[in-house]
């Protein structure tokens, strides 16, 4: 296949997810807030239904005693034809009236059990067939004397749905096949270059394939000006000759010569294989790179906002019938209270209050904008209350729709009440699903590039690359090693007559050579930090949520406990995975890690209790802690050492981007779908995570030569006193900062602050945000300026200082002010803690333990440290409070900081 063509795929692949998830997101969005107005349409006619029986709970008679109260049912089933029954209904579930009249003497047991659960005088719930919504009739003393119970069919709502989401996938299609066609045309014409110097490439191979001895070498093929590779190519034709001279020479001495069947050709089937270290990438690469993934990130960006519009204005339109229905609703309530009066004799000009009880309905009702009370014979009105809208510029709201409700004094017209619809209060509604569709769209531009980069080095450098390598030894006479038999692209189709060759005049089977670049663990990488942060926004609230059997323990240490699990997980895994990659590989390993999240996200997705979430978290950060750990031993292992720096910022950007990807998708879903479906598309990201290692990574067998390193051997280095420092005042704080605050206490707070997943994924998503940008800048700005100790002691404190403030104002502003601040606190105390640790191993006193043991003892401490500093920190949130809880924070990262400082003044120890 070619570079055009697989190119295409991957971006078509990526629009047609981006544009599926997107739309999903819309419909689900829709459903949900569409059915959430009913019930709250419906509890509106329930709540006027309750006020014709406050008049006889109050005077203490119970409510039976109501004569007309099938007629009070009747009319208020009246009110909507798609209202099934309405129940009156005792404390106890019985059944007291009902319009039309039930057999049943209770309300059924699911009913019961929403009606138990309500802490607010409100209930609602909803099945396959309907949607129910309650209010409750109080009587004076607070106490709850009945219920009035609306059940209202789903069937026109069914109907409804099931057209947006049809006129939605339509325009998904449409949308799909029109930008994938634009985007072959601009990789057309992007990689025009390209594909013609490969054209040549494979030409000038065929060429030499072909060629008979004693004929003239194949002529260099003309190349265009802008081509990409016209330098390459006349390398390698220069190369072909030179390999081609040595390849008959050898030949021919091998012809000459007697040989035995000690000196032939051995043919057989268990080559060796050699594995060769890449450069991570070519100047073609980074020039295709920097040509085409503008354009595609435009043609992204185009195709959301297009489909993403779309959606929102059918969802908005799908609206406003909701909003007529509600603006009449609301109108005859207001009217029939204003009539009651009018009819008792008050006039007009003598409501008393009327202007309170109007400024009353707008806070219950934000839909209508604007009440008044107009009298016939002028036009000023009576009574008024809100404020006149502006038309809707038909982009944003929806269309202004008055109403007028007339009021009657016996038989004719005195006045009429005027209600205004607010034409943005749906709008409003959605304005959390236009920022999931930037989340969408910055997820799809991370995605976009992960898998441009991996497809242009699969199919342009990885060839040419192998190509290379093996014309460099054919050229200096090494037939001793052939690229194998297995042709992955059009380029190594046409190199096959090399590896034949080898094969050919080498004295015994020639080895397999296998190729690795950094880019292979990118997409691996990406998708198991994607799968780690899914539950990121939603984890502690989720464990309030299952059966808790650990009822004897603290529920705030219970809370922390799958996250305690995840890190003790994590805490024992990054020992071992060099011992593990020299008894099974690279590519064996993460097969294995990659199948314990696998099975860990399927574990989740089931689990209903918090045993079984503190299990499987467990599991999952046991599985998570062998991916990254082996990703980046990778890296080091392939990268040479003067670009082992540069190597390591892939490896950050790809876990990164891949941890930011999935805490954003990860509270989109939960919010649309709930916990177990996050799980379930965790499980599916380990699958593709798995695909990836076992394509892109080779299977080189490890030589079963490293150790699990003892416990003795992790905790020495804190005999000497900067070690134990930079653990104590540094890594501790910094990694309790990130687990107790942000893994943990930022769900909780937000979820007591009545946000949801999303929005606590939005907020997560500033915090790496701000570690990514404070990472980059720091390296640039400050590193050869200002020490290592500076930059992680100016981290703690500006953390500190506003964990402190949020402490004392914990409210959503407040928090995420400090979820942003920690963030730049993290990311200044992040890499001067890695630099002072290896400047530290550099030391006499720790030279025996080396770099490698200095940072596997400071990853393992400062885990073990968290652990202890969460379990802590919950039970002090549980106990005490959110707000107290993080004043604990601020105070230990403070006192970090003053240790530190201390410790430079009287001791003169400084980093």
């Amino acid at each position: 296949m070619s570079i055009l063509w697989r190119s295409w795929l991957s971006v078509t692949a990526i629009l047609g997810l981006v544009l599926a998830i997107l739309s999903a997101l819309m419909i689900l969005q829709h459903n949900a807030t569409l059915a959430s107005l009913l019930k709250q349409r419906l509890g509106v006619i329930a709540l006027s239904t309750s006020n014709a029986f406050r008049p006889i709970v109050n005077m203490g008679l119970p409510l039976g005693m109501l004569r007309n109260a099938n007629d009070v049912l009747a009319h208020a089933r009246n009110k909507d034809p798609n209202i099934r029954q309405i129940f009156v209904i005792e404390a106890d579930g019985a059944i007291i009236y009902s319009s039309p009249r039930s057999q049943d003497a209770y309300i059924d047991k699911p009913l019961y059990q929403a009606m138990k659960l309500q802490d607010n005088g409100r209930w609602s719930a909803e099945s396959d067939a309907a949607l129910v919504s309650a209010v409750s009739i109080p009587r004076r003393d607070g106490t709850i004397a009945g219920w009035i119970v609306a059940i209202y069919d789903k069937e026109a709502f069914t109907k409804v749905c099931d057209a947006l989401q049809m006129r939605i996938t339509k325009a998904f299609l449409l949308a799909w096949l029109s930008f994938s066609g634009l985007a072959w045309c601009i990789l057309r014409l992007q990689l025009a270059g390209a594909i013609r110097d490969f054209g040549s490439v494979k030409s000038l191979l065929a060429q030499f394939s072909s060629r008979l001895p004693d004929t003239p070498a194949p002529t260099l093929p003309k190349t265009e000006v802008h081509g990409l590779f016209g330098e390459e190519i006349k390398v390698l034709h220069q190369k072909l000759i030179q390999a081609e001279e040595q390849y008959y020479l050898r030949l021919n001495h091998s012809s000459n010569n007697q040989c035995d069947s000690t000196c032939a050709p051995s043919t057989a089937l268990d080559a060796t294989r050699h594995m060769v270290k890449q450069a991570p990438d070519s100047p073609a690469a980074r020039a295709i790179s920097r040509r085409v993934l503008p354009s595609l990130t435009i043609v992204l960006l185009c195709a959301v906002f297009a489909q993403g519009w779309y959606a929102f204005s059918q969802v908005r339109s799908s609206f406003e019938p909701e909003q007529a229905e509600r603006v009449a609703l609301i109108g005859s309530v207001a009217s029939s209270n204003i009539q009651r009066a009018v009819s008792a004799g008050v006039p007009l000009q003598g409501l008393v209050g009327g202007e309170r009880y109007f400024n009353e309905l707008l806070q219950l009702f934000p839909e209508v904008s604007y009440l008044s009370v107009i009298e016939s014979t002028r036009d000023d009105p009576v009574v008024e209350a809100g404020n006149h809208m502006q038309g809707s510029s038909g982009l944003w709201g929806v269309r202004l729709q008055n109403r007028e409700f007339p009021i009657l004094s016996g038989n004719t017209r005195i006045g009429h009440i005027e209600v205004e619809a607010n034409p943005h209060y749906f709008a409003m509604q959605l304005r959390f699903l236009l920022l999931d569709i930037a989340v969408v769209l910055l997820i799809a531009i991370l995605l976009a590039y992960q898998v441009l980069i991996v497809t242009l080095s699969f199919s342009m450098t990885g060839p040419f690359n192998r190509l290379g390598y093996l014309l460099d030894l054919q050229a200096a006479g090494d037939f001793s090693a052939d690229l194998g038999t297995r042709a992955r692209t059009e380029l190594d189709q046409a190199a096959a007559f090399l590896s034949k060759r080898a094969r050919v005049v080498a004295m015994q089977a020639p080895k397999t050579l296998q190729f690795a670049y950094l880019n292979d663990i990118r997409l691996p990488l990406f998708f198991c930090g994607m799968t780690d942060a899914l539950s990121i926004s939603f984890l502690p609230v989720y464990t309030r949520i299952v059966e808790n059997p650990l009822s004897w323990i603290d529920t705030g240490i219970v809370l922390s406990l799958p996250l305690a699990g995840y890190l003790l997980a994590n805490t024992i895994g990054a020992p071992c995975v060099r011992a593990l990659i020299s008894h099974l590989g690279f590519r064996n390993l993460l097969i294995l890690a990659t199948t314990l999240i696998l099975l860990a996200n399927l574990g989740l997705s089931q689990a209903a209790s918090t045993i079984a979430l503190i299990i499987f978290r467990t599991l999952s950060g046991f599985g998570y802690a062998l991916a990254t750990n082996a990703c980046q031993d990778y890296v080091l292992h392939v990268a040479p050492k003067a670009m082992r720096a540069k190597s390591l910022g892939l490896f950050t950007s790809a876990l990164f981007a891949g941890i930011f990807t999935g805490a954003a998708a990860g509270g989109i879903i939960a919010d649309r779908t709930g916990a177990p479906a996050v799980f379930l598309v965790g499980a599916l990201i380990a699958l593709v995570a798995g695909a990836f290692v076992w394509t892109c990574i080779p299977n080189n067998p490890g030589n079963g030569a490293a150790k699990i390193p003892h416990v003795i051997d992790l905790v020495r280095p804190l005999k000497n006193i900067r070690f134990l420092l930079l653990v104590a005042c540094i890594a501790v704080p910094s990694n309790i900062m990130i687990q107790a605050f942000i893994a943990f206490i930022v769900a909780l707070q937000f979820d007591a602050l009545g946000a949801s997943a999303a929005e606590v994924a939005r907020v997560v998503m500033l915090y790496f945000l701000s570690v990514m940008t404070t990472v980059s800048l720091s390296s640039r700005l400050f590193e050869s300026r200002i020490k290592a100790g500076t930059l992680a002691l100016t981290g703690l404190i500006t953390a500190a200082v506003s964990l402190g403030i949020t402490a004392i104002w914990p409210d959503y502003w407040g928090m995420v002010g400090a979820v942003v601040a920690v963030g730049i606190g993290q990311g200044l105390i992040r890499d001067p803690e890695v630099s002072i640790a290896i400047r530290l191993a550099e030391r006499d006193e720790l030279k025996a333990v080396g770099e490698a043991g200095i940072l596997s003892s400071l990853r393992v401490l400062e885990r073990g440290g968290s652990i202890i500093g969460l379990l802590a920190i919950a039970f002090l949130a549980g106990e005490y409070g959110y707000p107290f809880a993080i004043a604990c924070i601020s105070i230990w990262l403070i006192a970090g900081a003053l240790v530190l400082l201390l410790a430079g003044h009287m001791r003169r120890i400084s980093f």
